[in-house]
């Protein structure tokens, strides 16, 4: 999918509602002739509860929804269908198939992990949906600020990008920290020169008293 550009406004996947096959496969919710419920706090406006069923090869997904604006809920179904996939060390992963309207009267029938709410009452992949990752919009320097702190915290850092990088968690293989410190060092560097760049082009006169200083 091309890269969203920074002036095009799209709804953002991470803040829409959405259900994950892979987290309930985890929690072993999904052996038929089970039934479970789902539910998801939106805001403060509104509460998604889902009565799930499930069945050999789908799930059916029976909740209330209202349009955006509206006042009234109506009770809806909707059959989801589920595929499995074997993995490579062994085992099997499900997978949900996107059921929306794709034209011409064909069916999406894409395969995925996360289905989306929307303006109807059916779930969709974020391709139907039109929805866009959060990444896809970011700056170059705000995304060398997310890969930085990503790496810091996975070394047990905090996100202060000004404080000394981590020392080697306890129970880290040696090489493990010395291939993260080694990418966290890189990261935070291209953060450094994105932002010396940044300034350089917004407050000029900032970086010349800089220099003047140090000489």
């Amino acid at each position: 999918m091309p890269r969203v550009s920074a002036h095009v406004k799209r709804p953002i996947c991470e803040r829409s509602i959405a259900i994950d096959v892979r987290r309930w496969h985890r929690d072993r919710l999904l052996r038929p002739g089970r039934a479970f419920s789902w539910t998801r706090f939106h805001g403060d406006e509104s509460v998604w509860e889902i009565e799930v069923a499930v069945g050999v090869d789908a799930l059916m997904l029976i909740f209330e929804w209202r349009r955006r604006g509206a006042s009234e809920w109506t009770r809806a179904c909707h059959r989801v269908p589920v595929v499995w996939t074997r993995c490579h060390l062994g085992g099997a992963r499900p997978w949900f198939l996107c059921t929306a309207d794709a034209g011409d009267g064909r069916c999406c029938g894409r395969r995925v992990a996360k289905l989306y709410t929307g303006d109807s009452h059916l779930f969709a992949c974020r391709w139907c949906r039109r929805l866009a990752y959060a990444s896809q919009s970011e700056s170059p320097l705000d995304r060398s600020v997310r890969r930085a702190r990503k790496i810091r915290m996975r070394l047990g850092g905090g996100r202060n990008m000004l404080e000394p990088l981590p020392r080697k968690p306890p129970r880290m293989h040696t090489r493990t920290y010395d291939r993260l410190l080694a990418r966290a060092m890189t990261a935070q560097e291209r953060w450094i020169g994105l932002q010396h760049d940044y300034l350089a082009r917004h407050y000029p006169g900032l970086l010349s008293q800089e220099n003047l200083l140090e000489s």
